[in-house]
């Protein structure tokens, strides 16, 4: 039976951010208009990526374990069709990443940050949230 995927940790701090309610955030964070903006526009994009790898590692597993069974010669429509999802959630990982960097970069220079040297923005940004940011289930 196949594994539920993990929901997106953040989730419910999306949900109040895009409400307009800031309860359990620090007020360092939503202090200010663009601050608010930048950490909604970095959740958003945060939950992009985590929908994209979740729908590419469900397609690589439904393909992995149909190809175990193929019979030599040409490929049968079903795993055409699943090569084809796996080609089209690559592509949207990708899309969400470079979404997911953009965001970053703005929330960077909104919060006033300095990414250290030798990290990626990206991984700056990921280890930030998962420092800071109140992940569902608690306060």
């Amino acid at each position: 039976m196949p594994e539920t995927p993990a929901p997106f940790p953040h989730a419910a701090v999306l949900a109040r951010l895009g409400a307009g309610d800031f309860a359990g955030l620090p007020a360092e964070f939503v202090d200010t208009p663009p601050k608010r903006e930048a950490l909604h526009a970095l959740l958003k994009a945060s939950e992009a990526v985590h929908r994209a790898a979740v729908s590419t590692t469900q397609v690589a597993d439904a393909l992995r374990r149909d190809q175990k069974f193929v019979r030599p010669g040409p490929p049968s429509p079903h795993l055409v069709r699943l090569r084809q999802q796996q080609a089209q959630a690559r592509q949207a990982t990708n899309q969400a990443r470079q979404a997911f960097i953009v965001a970053a970069d703005g929330w960077v220079r909104v919060f006033g940050l300095t990414v250290p040297a030798r990290k990626s923005l990206e991984v700056f940004a990921e280890q930030w949230l998962v420092a800071n940011a109140p992940r569902d289930g608690s306060p």
